[in-house]
């Protein structure tokens, strides 16, 4: 029976088979494993001594390329502790940092307090307050020591509104207005009025008041064009409603016209009267609608022909003002 020849050689590649075919006397040369594959894939026999040996499992764990979709790798061991201890650190460290901003912040807002409240950066001196406003019978020294109270404080802690109405208390202060000059100064200007009247007692004792009854300095200056009015006793006087119905009057009344007043009667608080140079006298009642009041006597004085010759002018009631 013909049949074909298969000779084996030696061949640089283990894996290829050489073969000559007895028919034609060609080499043929095979590959065992491609041959097994499509052996595999067709379902024919598969000589195992054909087929290339692999690593081991050892080996194969131990490769680096090992590895890949579906294939078990060597898993990586963790030290657990370890890594605790830098977790617990960067926490730490994180704490830390924290700890360092508010202490930071901290410090700078109480630096700005402190410099601000307590250094010397902006507090007030006694020689950077200046007084305006004052005169004779409103002392700038009384002024002065109500704003001097708040030397060596900070101008940020003393309120301006307080020094202004602590002063408006004084007697013959009308209102008071109280600005702060940094760093260190203080600006009051006061608005005083003179005196309403002057009560003179029973011993030739002259007591200045004003318009609300507030007695004010000792008179030491001339009281020549302020109303007099002569009491038993000035501080008791003060007591009576009479008295201070009549200090309103006069307070109430214009630069002018007090001057012209030379003398002032008071029985009860609604008979107010003052004589005036001219010879004209007015009964003013007591210190109610006074603008109004004024208005009348300004305009019969003004024009003594609609006077026709009297020289009293009752406005006690000055929406039905009388002249006699």
């Amino acid at each position: 029976m013909a049949g074909r020849r298969v000779t084996s050689h030696s061949s640089s590649d283990p894996s290829t088979v050489v073969g000559r075919s007895a028919a034609s006397g060609r080499t043929i040369r095979s590959n065992p494993e491609a041959e097994n594959v499509s052996a595999v894939d067709s379902g024919a026999f598969v000589d195992a001594r054909h087929l290339r040996s692999g690593e081991s499992v050892s080996e194969r764990l131990d490769s680096e390329s090992f590895g890949g979709p579906g294939l078990l790798t060597r898993p990586k061991v963790v030290d657990f502790p370890e890594r605790l201890r830098e977790r617990r650190m960067a926490n730490r460290r994180q704490r830390m940092m924290r700890a360092s901003v508010v202490v930071l912040a901290v410090g700078v807002v109480l630096s700005v307090i402190w410099a601000l409240l307590f250094s010397p950066l902006l507090r007030l001196q006694s020689d950077l307050i200046t007084v305006r406003g004052t005169n004779t019978w409103v002392s700038e020294a009384d002024v002065t020591s109500i704003a001097g109270a708040h030397v060596g404080s900070s101008l940020l802690m003393i309120s301006s509104s307080g020094i202004e109405e602590k002063i408006g208390e004084l007697p013959g202060v009308v209102s008071a207005t109280a600005t702060k000059q940094y760093p260190h100064g203080l600006d009051i200007t006061v608005k005083a009025e003179p005196p309403a009247a002057v009560l003179k007692d029973s011993a030739g004792g002259m007591t200045a008041v004003d318009s609300e009854g507030r007695i004010l300095n000792a008179v030491n200056a001339s009281v020549k064009g302020i109303p007099v009015i002569e009491v038993k006793n000035a501080s008791k006087s003060l007591d009576s409603k009479a008295v201070i119905q009549a200090v309103k009057v006069l307070g109430s009344l214009d630069e002018s016209m007090r001057r012209k007043v030379s003398k002032v009667t008071a029985k009860t608080q609604d008979s107010v009267t003052t004589t005036l140079a001219d010879g004209y006298t007015v009964i003013w009642g007591n210190s109610s609608q006074m603008r109004l009041k004024k208005a009348v006597v300004n305009t019969l004085l003004s024009n003594p022909k609609q006077l026709g010759g009297a020289k009293t002018i009752n406005v006690a009631a000055p929406d039905k003002a009388t002249i006699k």
